[in-house]
């Protein structure tokens, strides 16, 4: 199925008669679909984007004609998105975001409502963003070799945003998991395997057990307790837990792979929480992935030692 078949029944019914017409390949195309209120539906993909205009059609500049969603265009879009369930949709904004079936995640932003001094919900919601879920499967084929040398590498990615982190951890963790381990996955935010009502969606391995939805930190210490991974994998480290949970990981045996924001080593070296673990020497492996091609392009590969061992094929 076609992505623009998986989305076109998740837009309120107005938005989907102004998109229904919008040729498969922009949904094709693109990474993001960002729905603004009173300003513009924009697809945006790796290098461009489009603005969708009133006649349908859609521009690569900003027109006068530009379709601006309603109120009711979002009000709608988010009901349908939320299956119009009252209850589990306030329990998904909360988060600040949606899941929706085949992985798609959809961002939002409006009005927070506090309560207790936590985000109860969102209300009065303004703009909608849909990042597309995508297998690339085989992206990670030609470093592989750099993480299965000998035995898995703890390895870290490190991308600055929409260089396919994501897309390149998801490829890895298949292909580590089809080979021969057994690999605990913590997707936080359903991005990964885009587990939907209990069922995986990506593929993620024959050997991948997902725990969904559930905070890192916690998530990572109680599947190297109840799980037995010879890797656990996760999305986005960053903060003083995540840290800790890794170096207890690292203490058991366990092999760690993970994505960071960040553009280069040096960048990591600047980050507090970050910088003890280079140190330590917990990772084996550093993937630093730009923009410069494709998404996940590779950049360099750096060994513990900060070596630079990538030889990129031509």
């Amino acid at each position: 199925m076609v992505i623009k078949d998986k989305l076109i029944n998740y837009f309120g019914k107005n938005l989907k008669q102004v998109l229904k017409d919008i040729d498969s390949k922009y949904f094709e195309e693109a990474e993001e679909i960002r729905i603004r209120l009173d300003r513009s539906i924009i697809f945006k993909t790796f290098d461009k984007e489009y603005i969708v205009l009133k006649d349908k059609t859609l521009s690569s500049v900003f027109l006068e004609n530009v379709y601006k969603p309603t109120m009711e265009d979002i009000s709608q879009t988010i009901e349908t998105m939320g299956d119009y369930s009252i209850y589990a949709l306030e329990q998904e904004l909360k988060n600040g975001f949606l899941t929706l079936k085949g992985g798609f995640r959809v961002g939002i932003t409006g009005k927070a409502i506090i309560e207790d001094n936590k985000i109860k919900t969102i209300r009065n919601i303004s703009s909608i963003n849909i990042r597309i879920a995508r297998e690339v499967k085989g992206c990670s084929n030609h470093i592989l070799h750099y993480i299965n040398c000998e035995s898995i590498k703890s390895t870290m990615i490190i991308s600055p945003p929409n260089c396919g982190k994501t897309t390149l951890l998801r490829d890895i963790i298949r292909n580590i998991s089809d080979l021969k381990e057994n690999v605990a996955l913590i997707d936080e935010r359903s991005e990964i395997a885009g587990t939907y009502m209990g069922k995986i969606q990506l593929d993620v391995g024959k050997r991948t057990d997902v725990l969904d939805r559930c905070p890192k930190y916690e998530g990572m210490l109680m599947v190297l307790r109840s799980m037995s991974p010879s890797v656990i994998a996760v999305d986005e480290i960053g903060s003083k837990e995540d840290i800790e949970a890794i170096e207890k990981i690292a203490n058991s045996g366990v092999k760690i792979i993970c994505t960071i924001h960040a553009y280069n080593i040096e960048d990591i070296k600047q980050k507090e929480n970050i910088k003890n673990i280079l140190n330590k020497k917990i990772f084996e492996r550093y993937i630093i992935l730009n923009r410069k091609k494709d998404i996940c392009s590779i950049d360099k590969i750096y060994n513990e030692n900060l070596i630079n061992i990538y030889k990129e094929v031509i």
